[in-house]
């Protein structure tokens, strides 16, 4: 192939034998229009070679080159963030989707999703618990950023209660369940770590820290309460909360955490088979809750505008009490950018997935998996931008 610098030559040599021709021709009138005609064609040249000049001479091909580079590089850049995001939203979406084909094609029924449901709330939950909170880093900074956290959790659960009013009747009861708490297993962890790298993850899970205490205590007893149809009660709360194998666990995990029984254990000879024990029990968790997700989830008319609603009150609040929770993190900690991030992530997620497999009712199952599912969307965005700004 010829480069640029071969191609001007021959157009500059064809543009001299043909001023010749017509230099020595006949002048006669078919000659007068060929003037005309190559005048023409003569203005076109000096057009190209100006054009050729610009991009491939010496100056403007580095030039050009440059700015090819730079393109080339935020498109690859681009096309990487595209493919990581894909890379973390495919398996949930494909685990929800096998949810509703299962409800469909009849493979489940009500009696195997309650089963599912009983097995992850009793057996396979508690054990992630107490492994994530036993194996967890516990320090001044830690116990500070769980306090900023549990507080703020209290707050935006206060706040539903009060954001009721705007709530269609039919499921006016899960509002505040719906724009407090969060999925950090599932959506916020790969999020952030795909962000800022898997050796940065302890800055999203002390976060959690916050949310598996309020969240198994708390926040489930009165879902329970709610959802059998009973008057929030403090005692019956507590001792609720004493029977629940997810707020068992959280204490031992706790416990354990402190003394750093775990952490020997791991380090000596029996390590290896705690964690085959404990990897066994809890590595289907998260797709059998999304299956229970899908299998609940229905998008239609009557549920899509309660859903959208209660979208815009849970981006509302959660942007209110992101940026009270940076304030206090700044004031309290200081000025860190990985913290800043995980917050971000970590509070843009949509409420616990968990939280379906403590429903009872099909019409409040439908309401919360289709409601979380839509705000994954949300959860995606925010990523985007915040990749958009961090690289």
């Amino acid at each position: 192939m010829k480069g640029p610098e071969s191609l001007m030559n021959t157009l500059f040599q064809s543009r001299i034998s043909f001023w010749a021709f017509l230099c020595t021709g006949n002048k006669n009138k078919q000659t007068k229009y060929l003037v005309i005609l190559f005048v023409l064609i003569d203005n076109i040249f000096n057009v190209v070679a100006f054009a050729f000049t610009e991009l491939f001479g010496k100056q403007g091909r580095r030039k050009h080159l440059k700015l090819f580079r730079v393109l080339r590089k935020t498109s690859d850049l681009r096309e990487r963030k595209q493919m990581k995001v894909l890379e973390i939203i495919s398996p949930v979406l494909v685990m929800i989707i096998l949810g509703i084909l299962c409800r469909k094609w009849k493979l489940l029924n009500k009696n195997g999703i309650d089963s599912m449901k009983a097995l992850v709330t009793n057996i396979m939950l508690p054990v992630a618990i107490f492994h994530a909170l036993a194996t967890s880093d516990y320090g001044a900074e830690t116990a500070k950023l769980v306090g900023i956290m549990f507080i703020m959790l209290v707050v935006s659960f206060g706040i539903g209660f009060l954001m009721k009013p705007l709530m269609t009747e039919n499921y006016r009861k899960y509002l505040p369940f719906m724009v407090s708490v969060y999925e950090g297993g599932s959506m916020a962890y790969p999020l952030y770590t795909s962000l800022c790298g898997q050796d940065n993850l302890s800055q999203i899970a002390v976060l959690d820290i916050a949310g598996l205490l309020f969240g198994f205590s708390i926040y489930m007893g009165m879902l329970g309460q709610t959802e059998n149809g009973e008057k929030i009660n403090v005692k019956n709360l507590a001792v609720s909360a004493v029977k629940t194998p997810a707020f068992i666990a959280s204490v031992l995990g706790i416990i354990a955490g402190l003394t750093g029984v775990i952490k020997l254990l791991l380090a000596g000879p029996a390590g290896g088979i705690y964690t085959s024990v404990e990897s066994i029990l809890t590595t289907a968790l998260t797709a059998i809750i999304l299956i229970v997700v899908g299998f609940s989830m229905e998008l239609t008319p009557e549920l899509f505008g309660p859903c959208v609603r209660t979208i815009v009150m849970r981006i509302v609040l959660q942007a209110v009490m992101i940026v009270c929770v940076l304030l206090a993190v700044h004031s309290f900690i200081g000025s860190n950018k990985l913290l800043d991030l995980a917050v971000i992530t970590y509070m843009s997620a949509p409420a616990t997935f968990s939280m379906q497999t403590f429903l009872k009712r099909e019409d409040g199952s439908a309401y919360v998996s289709t409601t979380n599912s839509l705000y994954c969307i949300v959860s995606v965005v925010v990523y985007m931008i915040l990749a958009l700004f961090t690289y």
